[in-house]
């Protein structure tokens, strides 16, 4: 007779590492919000989902111009003390389980509900299944939600970047006919579990939550805190082409370390932009994107087009070099 393994256990040894779906989590809510307003929309245009996942992780360190092709043939751009600053990597074969999926979708659209614009939030779901049995996310049990503005002036959102020191993106120059900005979003800075000041802050703000969830008498499993925030750590401009709204994303972001998840059919290769080396990955059904980082600013940044057919690589080497401060 074989072995009795523990389901739960079995999970844990096939799950992806909890700093995965942290890493994602921000840059896979863009990529809906994209496939949100392109669903609204009746026009009639051509469009295709993003499947491209950018992955965006602390750091501070400068990047020089060196460039490596990993021995999995993936791109990968060092900075002068060996680290990656930039690369591509394959999507993960990991996905969550559709019962812990539909749980976070359903916690995370009830505190969304209760946002204003501009508004973030923490908060704790009192459920053994998804704080400690799920295999995947267990080791922080606090969640967050934000709920964006959409600044459809251009003014106000350059006031907005300068009012939380968010990183700085601008309408770039050399645009295809006809597309133009949209709106711009800015996202908050939040109590992180690592750093020692953000820790703290973190630790507070979980058992302050788990506190007032273990005194609960109301039965409930939900138990939010909305939070004061100054600092921006993305901005985002969206670009309309006439018919979406989103026709052309552009993100910004601190620091370096982006992960460009391709798919298996897409191709990637290292282009230059005046004097500085970024990554370009194209796809049949996805479309372009294309990222570098700033080492003076230490900005990440990334422009997707999410328009089938609406610019070449050419428009799109074009568009990023104009954004690049000689």
């Amino acid at each position: 007779m074989g072995s009795i393994v523990d389901p739960i256990e079995e999970l844990r040894q096939h799950s992806v590492p909890d700093s995965h779906f942290r890493d994602v989590e921000f840059v896979s809510r863009v990529r809906q919000h994209i496939e949100d307003e392109q669903h609204k929309s009746r026009s009639g245009f051509r469009s295709f989902k993003r499947k491209t996942v950018l992955s965006i992780m602390i750091s501070s360190v400068l990047l020089v111009s060196f460039t490596a092709y990993a021995a999995t043939g993936h791109i990968q751009i060092f900075n002068s003390k060996g680290e990656i600053v930039l690369k591509t990597a394959h999507p993960s074969s990991s996905g969550l389980p559709a019962k812990l999926s539909n749980l976070l979708e359903e916690y995370r659209t009830r505190v969304k509900s209760m946002l204003k614009p501009g508004e973030l939030a923490a908060y704790y779901i009192k459920d053994d299944y998804i704080n400690k049995d799920n295999g995947y996310d267990t080791v922080n049990p606090i969640k967050f939600e934000y709920q964006p503005i959409d600044y459809l002036s251009y003014e106000n959102f350059q006031k907005e970047l300068v009012r939380t020191s968010a990183p700085i993106l601008e309408v770039p120059g050399n645009l295809p006919k006809g597309v133009k900005f949209a709106y711009g979003q800015v996202f908050p800075f939040g109590p992180a579990p690592s750093g020692e000041k953000d820790r703290v802050k973190y630790v507070e703000l979980e058992q302050r939550l788990m506190n007032e969830a273990n005194s609960s008498k109301s039965g409930d499993k939900l138990f939010v805190e909305k939070l004061d925030w100054s600092k921006a750590f993305n901005s985002i401009v969206y670009l309309s082409d006439g018919k979406s709204s989103t026709a052309v994303s552009i993100m910004a972001a601190y620091g370096q370390g982006a992960s460009l998840t391709k798919s298996l059919d897409a191709s990637s290769e290292k282009v230059q932009l005046k004097h500085v080396e970024a990554i370009y990955l194209h796809d049949e059904a996805d479309g372009d994107s294309i990222s570098w980082y700033d080492s003076k600013q230490n900005i990440v940044y990334t422009i997707m087009v999410n328009v089938k057919g609406l610019m070449t690589k050419n428009d799109l080497q074009a568009m990023a070099e104009s954004m690049i401060i000689d």
